[in-house]
């Protein structure tokens, strides 16, 4: 799905990405793992065009995609979250769903002054899936972080999309909101969904993904199924602190 060649990446006198090459295979879940700066969100913002790589390359589905705009990427199909929740806080719930189905984000106005031809009904449906908790008129900014969370979550997923870029998709929640996502997650990939998550939950990582990827400043130290990465002596003394 995604090949990253030789991507680095400097911030400063900080060499942030010192080289980094892996593949993302197809509908399976695959984890980045690895603590604070070890380049996980910057490999995200670097796949997704939010920052251009000082060298490498990134191929998504065989096609060069380093150098284009975050817009155009998405275009291709590649649906992200971020760390920290990007939501518009005067606009409705209802309003964001209504882009994420338009696939239109740029467009704002012309979604929400069509925003009568859509079947409400739908949406309530919507609510009822992510476990979101208010009504489709209430305003973003009104939501807890934990169901912004899940607002975030369903409108990547229903945008029209080939893989889902998850940054710390439990991060910071309950362990009510913590397992509504990692069910839903369960059941995206029992649809053969494509999901690249970042996530710092050893035990979330073990019991979702297929793949583990494990970072150094960006440099693979090693990958593969989670029982061999997880247990590698390498992960647990520059990750786990063991």
């Amino acid at each position: 799905m995604f090949k990253v060649e030789n991507v680095k990446k400097r911030f400063g006198g900080v060499q942030a990405i010192k080289g980094s090459n892996f593949e993302v295979p197809e509908n399976k879940i695959t984890a980045l793992i690895g603590p604070n700066g070890a380049g996980k969100t910057t490999l995200f913002n670097i796949i997704t065009g939010f920052i251009k790589p000082d060298e490498g390359d990134v191929y998504f589905r065989g096609q060069r995609i380093t150098g284009k705009h975050p817009f155009e990427i998405a275009n291709m199909g590649v649906s992200r979250t971020f760390q920290q929740v990007r939501l518009f806080k005067y606009l409705t719930i209802f309003d964001h769903l209504r882009m994420a189905d338009d696939n239109q984000d740029t467009k704002l106005f012309k979604n929400l002054f069509a925003r009568q031809k859509v079947d409400k009904e739908a949406y309530e449906k919507v609510l009822e899936q992510y476990g979101i908790e208010r009504g489709l008129d209430a305003l973003a900014s009104e939501l807890s972080y934990g169901q912004r969370k899940l607002l975030d979550l369903a409108m990547a997923q229903r945008k029209q999309h080939k893989i889902l870029m998850l940054d710390e998709p439990v991060a910071g929640v309950n362990a009510v909101i913590q397992e509504r996502i990692e069910n839903y997650l369960l059941d995206l990939k029992q649809q053969g969904e494509t999901i690249l998550l970042i996530d710092h939950d050893m035990k979330f990582v073990r019991r979702l993904a297929d793949y583990v990827i494990a970072l150094d400043a960006g440099v693979v130290l090693v990958d593969g199924e989670p029982e061999k990465v997880l247990t590698d002596k390498r992960v647990l003394e520059a990750y786990l602190g063991e």
